[in-house]
């Protein structure tokens, strides 16, 4: 089954800084980014490696709860995004359109 993007942010993320984590780790690319350069990304002196990580962490155990998939996955030191997120992302309007007419 494909979810759209959007739909997945919409459970999982609960503010712009979630979404702005999001979209650093898909253009870090399949090998991810360390939580520390996430941080700097993001401009705000407030916001830490750790409290990236706890960012993370809370959308995945969010996903979790609701469709038993997560969000970023530790890479090593790296967090990256997961083959789930990645498919979403790289899923086309056409494609969502057509496997929910399928599964009506």
């Amino acid at each position: 089954m494909v979810y759209e993007p959007e739909g997945i942010q919409d459970i999982a993320c609960r503010d712009e800084v979630d979404r702005q984590i999001l979209e650093e780790l898909r253009f870090a690319g399949e090998y991810g980014m360390l939580p520390r350069d996430i941080a700097a990304k993001l401009g705000d002196k407030r916001f830490t490696r750790f409290y990236v990580t706890a960012r993370l962490k809370q959308m995945n155990k969010k996903l979790d709860a609701l469709l038993s998939k997560r969000v970023a996955e530790k890479r090593g030191k790296n967090w990256a995004l997961t083959s789930f997120m990645r498919e979403a992302w790289d899923s086309t309007k056409e494609e969502t359109l057509t496997n929910l007419t399928q599964a009506m």
